[in-house]
């Protein structure tokens, strides 16, 4: 890496882990999967209307080093300062084993990522 200092940002990859609810069914929880130091590049958002509903446009890049020890799927959750994020692209930079490049966005759900927390404890 010409400049290792980039990678500055820690951001958190979370992955859901599926619990059964003793009824022949199951809630979703999330798990820390690894954190790692990233490189994050802010792309502009704009708010549309289209159809009565708000569209979010903006996107977020982030460049992290290449690490044989650990595989990024599309089904984790980024957190970053507070955000949770959608990865909706993964590239290996090259195709030369040294850097990754994913393409995130805020989450278009409300699902909040905690540690070994019920989401349905408090339902009802």
């Amino acid at each position: 890496m010409k400049n290792a200092k980039k990678y500055s940002q820690l951001i958190e990859f979370w992955k859901e882990n599926k619990v059964p609810n003793g009824q022949g069914g199951s809630f979703a929880t999330y798990m820390l999967d690894f954190p790692d130091y990233a490189h994050i590049v802010t792309k502009d958002e704009t708010k549309t209307l289209q159809e009565g509903q708000l569209i979010l446009e903006g996107f977020y890049e982030i460049y992290l080093r290449y690490r044989f020890d650990i595989s990024i799927l599309k089904s984790h959750q980024i957190k970053l300062k507070g955000r949770n994020l959608t990865i909706h692209s993964i590239v290996n930079v090259d195709e030369l084993n040294k850097e990754y490049k994913l393409i995130a966005s805020e989450s278009d759900n409300n699902i909040e990522v905690f540690e070994n927390e019920n989401p349905y404890e408090n339902y009802g």
